[in-house]
Protein backbone atom coordinates (compact mmCIF):
# COMPACT_ATOMS: atom_id res chain seq x y z
CA UNK A 1 0.00 0.00 0.00
CA UNK A 2 1.37 3.42 -0.97
CA UNK A 3 0.51 6.11 1.55
CA UNK A 4 1.66 9.71 1.83
CA UNK A 5 3.70 8.57 4.81
CA UNK A 6 5.39 5.84 2.75
CA UNK A 7 6.28 8.39 0.08
CA UNK A 8 7.79 10.64 2.76
CA UNK A 9 9.73 7.71 4.24
CA UNK A 10 11.09 6.79 0.80
CA UNK A 11 11.93 10.40 -0.03
CA UNK A 12 13.94 10.76 3.18
CA UNK A 13 15.74 7.42 2.67
CA UNK A 14 18.64 8.91 0.70
CA UNK A 15 20.76 5.74 0.77
CA UNK A 16 17.85 3.76 -0.61
CA UNK A 17 17.19 6.31 -3.35
CA UNK A 18 20.87 6.39 -4.32
CA UNK A 19 20.92 2.60 -4.59
CA UNK A 20 18.04 2.54 -7.07
CA UNK A 21 18.84 1.02 -10.44
CA UNK A 22 15.57 1.56 -12.34
CA UNK A 23 13.94 -1.44 -13.94
CA UNK A 24 10.77 -1.64 -15.98
CA UNK A 25 7.65 -1.45 -13.81
CA UNK A 26 9.38 0.23 -10.85
CA UNK A 27 7.04 2.74 -9.25
CA UNK A 28 7.89 6.33 -8.39
CA UNK A 29 6.38 9.76 -7.89
CA UNK A 30 7.62 13.18 -8.92
CA UNK A 31 9.15 14.91 -5.91
CA UNK A 32 7.51 18.33 -6.29
CA UNK A 33 4.10 17.14 -7.40
CA UNK A 34 1.17 18.13 -5.20
CA UNK A 35 -0.68 15.01 -6.29
CA UNK A 36 0.14 11.47 -5.27
CA UNK A 37 0.32 10.40 -8.92
CA UNK A 38 2.23 7.12 -9.00
CA UNK A 39 4.22 6.50 -12.19
CA UNK A 40 5.81 3.35 -13.57
CA UNK A 41 9.33 3.39 -14.92
CA UNK A 42 9.71 2.14 -18.48
CA UNK A 43 13.10 2.12 -20.15
CA UNK A 44 13.23 4.75 -22.85
CA UNK A 45 10.56 6.96 -21.30
CA UNK A 46 12.78 8.30 -18.52
CA UNK A 47 16.52 8.78 -18.70
CA UNK A 48 17.95 7.94 -15.29
CA UNK A 49 21.53 8.88 -16.09
CA UNK A 50 20.63 12.44 -17.03
CA UNK A 51 17.71 13.16 -14.71
CA UNK A 52 18.55 11.34 -11.48
CA UNK A 53 21.75 13.25 -10.78
CA UNK A 54 22.15 15.04 -7.40
CA UNK A 55 18.68 16.38 -6.51
CA UNK A 56 16.51 13.85 -8.24
CA UNK A 57 13.03 14.85 -9.26
CA UNK A 58 11.85 11.28 -8.68
CA UNK A 59 11.11 9.36 -5.50
CA UNK A 60 11.40 5.61 -5.95
CA UNK A 61 8.68 3.64 -4.14
CA UNK A 62 10.01 0.10 -3.78
CA UNK A 63 7.47 -2.66 -3.47
CA UNK A 64 7.47 -4.98 -0.48
CA UNK A 65 8.96 -7.67 -2.71
CA UNK A 66 11.82 -5.36 -3.76
CA UNK A 67 12.50 -4.45 -0.14
CA UNK A 68 12.59 -8.13 0.83
CA UNK A 69 15.03 -8.84 -2.00
CA UNK A 70 17.45 -6.25 -0.56
CA UNK A 71 17.94 -8.35 2.53
CA UNK A 72 20.44 -11.21 2.41
CA UNK A 73 17.96 -13.35 4.34
CA UNK A 74 14.54 -11.98 3.47
CA UNK A 75 12.36 -14.36 5.39
CA UNK A 76 9.57 -13.52 7.78
CA UNK A 77 11.50 -14.91 10.76
CA UNK A 78 14.14 -12.18 10.38
CA UNK A 79 11.45 -9.51 10.31
CA UNK A 80 9.71 -10.93 13.39
CA UNK A 81 13.02 -10.94 15.30
CA UNK A 82 13.62 -7.35 14.21
CA UNK A 83 10.20 -6.31 15.49
CA UNK A 84 10.69 -8.04 18.84
CA UNK A 85 14.16 -6.55 19.37
CA UNK A 86 13.25 -3.07 18.17
CA UNK A 87 10.24 -2.90 20.46
CA UNK A 88 12.54 -3.54 23.39
CA UNK A 89 15.31 -1.15 22.26
CA UNK A 90 13.33 1.84 21.03
CA UNK A 91 10.15 1.86 23.10
CA UNK A 92 11.38 4.49 25.56
CA UNK A 93 13.26 6.46 22.91
CA UNK A 94 10.18 8.18 21.47
CA UNK A 95 7.43 8.02 24.06
CA UNK A 96 7.48 5.99 27.22
CA UNK A 97 3.68 5.95 27.23
CA UNK A 98 3.38 4.71 23.65
CA UNK A 99 1.86 1.33 22.93
CA UNK A 100 4.99 0.44 20.98
CA UNK A 101 7.32 1.71 18.32
CA UNK A 102 5.85 -0.37 15.49
CA UNK A 103 2.25 -0.34 16.61
CA UNK A 104 2.09 3.43 16.61
CA UNK A 105 4.46 4.14 13.73
CA UNK A 106 3.70 1.94 10.72
CA UNK A 107 0.33 1.29 9.09
CA UNK A 108 1.38 -1.05 6.29
CA UNK A 109 3.73 -3.98 5.83
CA UNK A 110 5.55 -2.03 3.14
CA UNK A 111 6.35 0.72 5.65
CA UNK A 112 7.49 -1.92 8.13
CA UNK A 113 9.72 -3.62 5.55
CA UNK A 114 11.23 -0.26 4.60
CA UNK A 115 12.05 0.37 8.28
CA UNK A 116 13.59 -3.10 8.49
CA UNK A 117 15.76 -2.53 5.40
CA UNK A 118 16.88 0.91 6.58
CA UNK A 119 17.82 -0.48 10.01
CA UNK A 120 19.63 -3.54 8.71
CA UNK A 121 21.37 -1.96 5.69
CA UNK A 122 22.04 1.60 6.87
CA UNK A 123 21.59 1.50 10.66
CA UNK A 124 18.74 4.03 10.63
CA UNK A 125 15.35 4.20 12.31
CA UNK A 126 12.27 6.23 11.41
CA UNK A 127 11.42 8.88 14.02
CA UNK A 128 8.07 9.72 12.50
CA UNK A 129 9.58 12.63 10.56
CA UNK A 130 13.03 11.50 9.38
CA UNK A 131 15.57 8.69 9.35
CA UNK A 132 17.99 8.89 12.24
CA UNK A 133 21.22 6.96 12.65
CA UNK A 134 21.25 4.56 15.57
CA UNK A 135 24.15 5.14 17.90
Amino acid sequence: MVTEKYIKMCDQAKQLQNAWEPKDWDTFVFRDSEEMDIQMYMEGEYNRKEMWIVDSIYIWLPTQEQLQEMMPKSDVTSLVEYIKNAELRYHDRFDENAVGYFTGTFISLTELWLAFVMRECWNKIWTGEKWEEVK
